[in-house]
This record gives structure tokens, sequence and C-alpha cells, in this order.
């Protein structure tokens, strides 16, 4: 049995959920609606158009064209300041070197995780990408990390998946999947009660979870 690992990008690979919350607030702010962070952090693992619908639903007549606005001000405030994660380029490293098959599984558009990844130098261990925008439904639906399986060949039941945020976490068991939790944006226990199998802290301790698990 090959196991195969689907990675979720922001808060996992990449160290941008306040970058990517921070975003919307300018953008929104300038059509009159006033939003705090915390508002906008709720949606954590969920795509931006499930925010432009939140607040559409508000009464508030928001058009498409804020979601491109939105993703240049993350671009603009992620160009100097995003990073990664202690120790994970060394796991992506382990994994590609002992042919683990792995994918990216994000809720954010196919162009913003290419720019994420490459950005902070990881791209080159990802072959297949795959992003809310290809599927129907989004996190805590199933149906991305199923395509992310199917991409890869592996049977859902024999992926796990790292995730940050409790949508994804119940779109990996939903997925019938094994979901890790790692501990960016929600503390363990939150994450744990969706539905994650274990939690982890730092990059140093998921090899032998893996391992664990596996």
């Amino acid at each position: 049995m090959t196991t195969a690992v689907i990675w979720d990008c922001d808060g996992v690979l990449v160290d941008s959920e306040k970058l990517s919350c921070s975003a919307w607030l300018p953008v929104l702010r300038r059509r009159g609606i006033e939003v705090e962070l915390a508002d906008i952090e709720v949606f954590i693992g969920r795509s931006d158009p499930a925010v432009l619908e939140h607040y559409r639903h508000q009464g508030h007549p928001l058009t498409d064209d804020i979601l491109l606005e939105r993703e240049q001000e993350y671009y603009a405030a992620a160009e100097d300041t995003l990073g990664s994660f202690d120790g994970l380029q060394q796991v992506l490293a382990d994994l590609h070197a002992a042919q683990t098959p792995i994918a990216v599984a994000s809720s954010g558009g196919p162009e913003r995780i290419r720019f994420s990844i490459e950005k902070v130098g990881i791209a080159h261990y990802f072959e297949v990408i795959c992003s809310a925008a290809e599927v129907a439904n989004g996190k805590p639906a199933p149906d991305l990390f199923l395509l992310a399986a199917q991409r890869l060949g592996i049977p859902p039941a024999d992926c796990l998946v790292i995730e940050d945020s409790v949508p994804g976490v119940e779109a990996a068991v939903a997925a019938g999947m094994r979901p890790i939790g790692f501990t960016s944006s929600h503390a363990a226990q939150v994450l744990e009660s969706a539905g994650a199998h274990t939690t982890f802290s730092a990059y140093a301790e998921l090899p032998q979870i893996l391992k664990s698990v596996s």
C-alpha cells in the first residue's frame, strides 16, 4: 500500500492565514462595510467566494470583481513578507526521496497557490495542485480532496491530509481520509473535535506521526 500525503496551502505550507484574511479588510471597507480581522478569520479554510456570499447575504451588492481586487491586495502584502514554517522543507525533501505521492489541495485559486509555493521555494515538490475553483463544492465538502486523490491515483483511504482549519479537517473526514491537524491556526482540541486523527505544532514532530499512521 502506498500512502499519499495531501497538503492544504495557507497555514500549512505557507504562513499566510493572517495575510490572507487581512487582504479582505481594505477591499470591504472601500465599499462601506465595517469589518475587523476577527470577522474574516472565521472563514479560515473556506474559499474566497464563501466570504463574498456571506456579505451578499447580509445585503451588500458585491460583484465578482471584488475577488480579483482582494487577490491583488494579498499579492502586494505577500510579496515581501510571505514565509513558510521551520522544518517543512526537510519533511518535503524526505517524502520526495522516499517517492511518497504528495499533492496540494487548497481553497485558494490556482494562481495564488502557485504564487505562494513558488515564493517560499517548495513548488518543485508538487506535481499535483488542486484548487477549490476546480470543484463544485469547497471545504468542508470532500470534493477537493477526492480530486487530489484521483489525480494522484491513490484510494482516499490511503491518503493522509495535513490541515490547519476546521473545514479542512471536516472535508478530509468526509473524503474518507485521515486528517492530521497543524496547530498554526487553531488549538489542538479544536482540530481534534473536528475529526483530526492527531495534531502537531512543529514540523519536527511530523515525520514520526507519518510513520505511526501510515
